[in-house]
């Protein structure tokens, strides 16, 4: 689950109206005064539009103004270009640390000083050790030139930093954290700003909080070890000299940063042996990087060093290997890989990872995977090593799966995905009897707005479940899986096919102020997977495809700025931040209505947006709209409140914009 990380803290508070005192003073300067009335203007616009012939709903985000407050500061957090300190790096090891940088500015008209407390965050997956976390902050003016020189505070995640007027700190908390961690795991630190004067002054409100976070970073590697013999199956003919085992082995990088450096050992077991340069059928070992493996001189280890793996990026090796002296019908042919690598300076390989996670031949696993059940199941880095065992023992075997797609649909949509499995194996019938081939259909990236409904053969091929006709098919009892053998009846002779329909429903919502679905997708994966050998011939290996499901429509998006009436909109500067307006001034709002579908015949039609404003401001008469693309801006239905537009049309990706102003009352309502 990702942090609820909040992007910045902003304290505004009215003292002297708070309090029903003006003109107060004291030695630490003037209080901040007012006698203007103190009031909000909340608003929200929202709309409805119309896609494939169903109606569907956005919302936008509320802004709020402020009129006639005074007397804040604020504690922004941010190590960059709009980061926020949200999801910064940290290595996995013990005794690691991070920095996140804070700007704390004193935006009142008075000399202040603000105590800095850190603390550990609740619902995370580690502590950073505070006491033994530094702050240090180095005081600027308000044009950024060094007050000062930088100062370092070591205090128990505790300290004090006086500024005044105007005057910023620019502060940096190295945060420290005392054990090992598994890739992901989150951190969480809250930073607090208490003002002395407010608090002195007993406002409503005198500290900003904000609440940074660090995930932990490493490679995680999926090892799959995988391997066919010369006669295109698991089967390895000892009384034949030519037969051979040709192994692929894949390695990606699951992680988070990239690998570098990284070591990959293969060990063949007893009774095998690579087949060496000069040997009949010799095939040489390959990569698919520019570090090509090596055998070693006694043909047991096949080797890559000095591999770099980016995140994502997938390493594959093959190599080929014969019997030897050793070998007996009863052996049980299975190698495997090791991956070792250094998560900090490629000079201690601090991660090691089998690709059966059994610790095989004293290999003893130091990994930073995330443990979903027990060692069952990994999250991240899963190993698959099954595929490599081999038996001695010419019938093949082979299921194959037509490949998925991927669909952008509205929120609310219903859709037929379809998958055909084909039976492309030699001399045996697949599925004949129950039990013998399921299939799995799951979603392997889950949206709870997105839903798997009825799964069914589509006998008439008429697109849609029909119950007479159709034959619906139903998980057996306590499992994931659907027996491939209900929807055959007599079983899938070679180069036959059956064809699979799924219903899937989307239920999103499109609110800017709460909830919003859009861009946000599922996986769903559909795997065949065999039981058993059939007439002694093993089972083939599993075979999965994937879809996604991504919800688009219309995300409206609210924006505003205070100026002036009768001030050219083009020379605002808009924001949908809380912001400050006079009294008699004009509150200029611009609603942006865009179409997310990425891709062409996605148009929207009879996008409605509309805009109730709120009694303490007037309509100024002044509504403009306009597109980024080729489709014509909204009209407006009527002059005043509700302000409503109405675009025919808003085409895949298209933007739609429409900008308007109210004034402001005198005394807070009209």
């Amino acid at each position: 689950m990702k942090p609820n990380v909040f992007k910045y803290s902003v304290l505004n508070v009215g003292i002297v109206a708070a309090m029903g005192v003006t003109g107060v003073a004291n030695a630490a300067g003037p209080a901040a005064t007012t006698t203007a009335a103190v009031f909000d203007v909340v608003s929200q616009a929202s709309a409805t539009y119309t896609f494939d012939n169903t109606s569907q709903t956005a919302t936008s985000n509320k802004v709020t103004v402020k009129v006639s407050e005074t007397g804040s500061f604020t504690l922004l957090a941010s190590t960059g270009a709009g980061d926020f300190n949200e999801n910064l790096t940290i290595n996995p090891q013990a005794d690691e640390t991070v920095d996140f940088i804070h700007t704390l500015k004193n935006t009142g008209n008075v000399a202040d000083t603000y105590t800095i407390n850190l603390s550990n965050g609740t619902s995370d997956d580690f502590d950073y050790n505070t006491a033994n976390s530094t702050i240090s902050y180095q005081i600027k003016n308000a044009e950024g030139t060094d007050v000062g020189g930088p100062t370092t505070i070591v205090s128990d995640g505790m300290g004090t930093i006086p500024l005044k007027a105007q005057e910023y700190a620019v502060i940096t908390v190295t945060a420290k954290a005392d054990t090992k961690r598994v890739i992901d795991a989150n951190g969480i630190l809250t930073v607090t700003a208490t003002s002395t004067y407010l608090a002195g002054k007993s406002a409503t409100e005198t500290s900003a909080t904000n609440t940074d976070n660090a995930k932990t970073t490493t490679p995680v590697y999926a090892i799959t070890n995988s391997a066919t013999t010369n006669l295109g199956n698991k089967n390895f003919d000892l009384q034949n000299d030519n037969a051979f085992v040709d192994y692929t082995i894949t390695v990606k990088n699951e992680g988070n940063i990239d690998g570098t450096a990284v070591k990959i050992v293969d060990t063949l077991p007893d009774g095998l042996v690579a087949i060496q340069s000069g040997e009949a059928n010799y095939m040489a070992p390959t990569s698919s990087s520019t570090v090509t493996p090596s055998i070693s001189t006694d043909g047991k280890t096949i080797t890559v060093e000095g591999q770099d793996i980016t995140i994502n990026d997938t390493i594959t090796l093959t190599f080929r290997a014969k019997k030897d002296t050793a070998a007996v019908k009863t052996s049980k042919f299975a190698t495997y890989v090791v991956i070792s690598d250094s998560t900090k300076d490629n000079t201690v390989f601090d991660l090691v990872d089998s690709s059966d996670d059994t610790n095989q031949a004293g290999v003893v696993e130091n990994n930073y995977e995330t443990d979903i059940i027990g060692n069952l199941y990994k999250g991240k880095g899963v190993d698959a090593n099954i595929n490599s065992i081999i038996e001695a023992s010419s019938q093949t075997r082979q299921l194959d799966i037509s490949e998925g797609d991927s669909r952008e649909v509205a929120l609310l949509s219903d859709n037929i995905y379809t998958y055909t499995i084909t039976n492309n194996g030699t001399d045996i019938d697949e599925a004949t009897i129950a039990d013998q081939t399921y299939f799995t259909i799951v979603p392997t990236t889950q949206n709870d707005k997105v839903t798997i409904g009825r799964v069914f053969v589509d006998t008439v091929s008429d697109g849609k479940y029909v119950p007479a006709d159709d034959i619906l098919l139903e998980k057996i009892d306590l499992t994931e899986n659907y027996d491939l053998n209900v929807a055959t009846v007599d079983g899938l002779t070679p180069t036959e096919d059956v064809t699979i329909s799924v219903e899937v429903k989307t239920t999103g919502l499109g609110n800017n102020d709460g909830e919003n679905d859009l861009r946000k997708f599922e996986v769903m994966t559909i795997s065949v997977l065999p039981q058993g050998p059939i007439k002694s011939t093993p089972k083939p290996l599993d075979v999965a495809t994937t879809s996604t499901t991504t919800m688009q429509g219309i995300d409206l998006q609210k924006f505003q700025a205070t100026a002036d009436c009768g001030t050219d909109v083009s020379t605002l500067t808009w924001d949908n931040k809380e912001t400050t307006a006079a009294a008699g001034q004009c509150i200029f709002y611009k609603l942006d209505a865009k179409n997310t579908f990425t891709t062409a015949n996605n148009d929207i039609t009879n996008v409605i947006v509309t805009e109730t404003l709120v009694d303490s401001v007037t309509y100024q008469d002044d509504f403009v709209s306009a597109t980024d693309g080729t489709s014509d801006g909204a009209i407006e239905s009527a002059s005043g409140s509700p302000v409503t537009g109405t675009y025919a049309t808003l085409i895949f990706q298209e933007t739609g914009t429409i900008t308007f102003s109210a004034k402001v009352s005198q005394t807070g309502a009209n």
